[in-house]
């Protein structure tokens, strides 16, 4: 069996709703807290997802709320799970691979995590970044959870979509911080930020997390 074929069932086995293949050579986003030369040891990419229940976004309106913070927690948690062991499955291969947390950052003052997983998505042809600064998957818009492994296991890239959200305004006028723009380089990541820190406080849910967006990004 072919490393493309293998990858394929493994990802279907573990229940993953989407992945993909990315070139890490395109990878243009800084990794933090990892030395740069990883793209060259690890050259593939393999972004994967799991899509969010429509029920339980449909129930953030206003705002997070209790169900969908735990529905957000299970999903990075089995994400993390599955890098774990895709990983493991990788190296008995006799290849290397790295996987990382689907939500941690490690530079708080800038919001980051060791690798965009969003980019990661983005050039492994699962979706684009959307006016909501999100990966916004054709099928599935924004309501989905990813995660990353890097390897030297020769896998075929996939190409990153050429596409985008189009006319769709729909997370503008929801967004309560009024960060999302009409032009998406304008994103208000400071606006945002402080928002779901209000939102964190206010409801007493101990993480930082919105959802309004994502519950009416529908890809599209």
């Amino acid at each position: 069996m072919d490393n493309d074929t293998w990858l394929k069932e493994y990802c279907e086995q573990e229940g993953l709703d989407v992945f993909g293949v990315g070139r890490m050579a395109e990878y243009d986003k800084e990794l933090v807290g990892i030395d740069s030369s990883v793209k060259e040891r690890l050259p593939f990419a393999i972004s994967f997802g799991l899509v969010l229940s429509k029920s339980v976004i449909g129930t953030v309106e206003d705002g997070p709320n209790v169900l969908y913070l735990h529905h957000y927690r299970q999903a990075n948690y089995r994400l993390d799970m599955v890098a774990y062991l895709l990983s493991k499955e990788i190296e008995k291969k006799g290849y290397q691979a790295m996987p990382f947390p689907a939500s941690q950052l490690v530079d708080w003052r800038n919001q980051k995590g060791h690798i965009c997983h969003k980019r990661v998505g983005e050039i492994s042809g699962l979706g684009w970044i959307g006016r909501n600064n999100l990966l916004v998957h054709p099928l599935f818009g924004a309501r989905a959870r990813y995660n990353t492994v890097l390897t030297d296991m020769p896998l075929t890239p996939h190409e990153p979509l050429q596409t985008g959200c189009g006319e769709c305004r729909a997370c503008i006028g929801v967004c309560p911080a009024g960060a999302i723009k009409d032009d998406r380089s304008e994103f208000d990541h400071m606006g945002c930020f402080s928002m779901i820190t209000q939102l964190k406080n206010k409801r007493n849910l101990g993480h930082h997390i919105c959802g309004i967006c994502i519950a009416v990004c529908q890809g599209q």
